[in-house]
């Protein structure tokens, strides 16, 4: 039964990433064309969130513990968090639907890339336990994912000046993308700062110290005063637009070095969660 699940969850990673590519193709052609639909992109979106839960949920049950651990498991995390998120904003958010098309792509690279590096599962270090590392991978899940979502309204905010006047349409109206973007950039901030609470305390339990400047600690520390300087600038300084949105965009280069890049450039302790 074990070694069914292990090669069964590959499997279902590979069809959740070709769900994930359909529906940004179906969204393209909705973006570009004006044809194809969002019920079509939602199907797609619905079927890709439902077989990647199951492949999750099915190497969880072969190896004893959850997605968190190697670059697999915690790129296939990420992809679930950014991929629930686009399907919630196609059935929920209409709108603000094209955001999505920014969305389905980094999924299925992080998937691709997942699977490029090889489903071959660790054990969990001793120290890896309790509910607090659970809150601190699952809260850096949602920063990354919000953060994302705040990147793409920005990405689409600057493209309509320079898309068909049809399609800018099509990608949401100037200030509602604005408002998206510093909304969801609120979200990770929030997010961001629970995930460095609940690791402190996990840090505590497992090593006996809150905080240590850890290279992963110190980058995380940053990109979190980096994001909060992005909503100071938002909120007392009226920055929005083009300007608010490249800020956005390295805020979240920040956080893509906090979360990855440090992992393979420094000799962090945490190296051995992305190994």
């Amino acid at each position: 039964m074990t070694e069914t699940l292990r090669m069964l969850d590959p499997i279902l990673h590979v069809m959740a990433a070709v769900c994930y590519a359909v529906a940004f193709v179906v969204l393209m052609v909705e973006a570009i064309a004006g044809k194809g639909s969002r019920h079509t992109a939602s199907v797609f979106g619905s079927a890709g969130l439902l077989v990647h839960v199951g492949g999750i949920a099915s190497r969880w049950a072969a190896i004893g513990h959850g997605p968190m651990l190697t670059k697999y498991e915690n790129l296939s995390s990420y992809a679930l968090a950014v991929a629930i998120i686009a399907l919630y904003l196609l059935r929920r958010r209409p709108s603000l639907r094209q955001i999505a098309v920014v969305l389905y792509p980094v999924a299925f690279l992080m998937l691709g890339l997942g699977l490029y590096t090889g489903p071959e599962s660790v054990n969990l270090p001793p120290t890896f336990s309790g509910v607090w590392l659970v809150l601190h991978v699952c809260f850096y899940f949602l920063a990354f994912a919000t953060a994302l979502t705040g990147v793409g309204a920005s990405i689409l905010l600057m493209l309509g000046p320079h898309a068909r006047q049809q399609t800018a349409e099509r990608f949401g109206g100037r200030e509602e993308l604005d408002s998206a973007a510093y909304q969801y950039a609120g979200l990770a901030f929030t997010f961001w700062a629970v995930g460095m609470l609940t690791g402190s305390i996990w840090a505590y339990n497992a090593w006996g110290r809150y905080w240590g400047w850890d290279p992963v600690e110190t980058w995380s520390l940053v990109t979190w005063l980096v994001f909060g300087l992005y909503l100071h600038l938002r909120r007392f300084f009226a920055w929005d637009g083009r300007k608010a949105a490249w800020l956005l965009i390295v805020s979240f280069a920040f956080a893509v070095m906090s979360l990855f890049g440090t992992a393979f450039l420094t000799g962090s302790i945490h190296g051995v969660y992305f190994t």
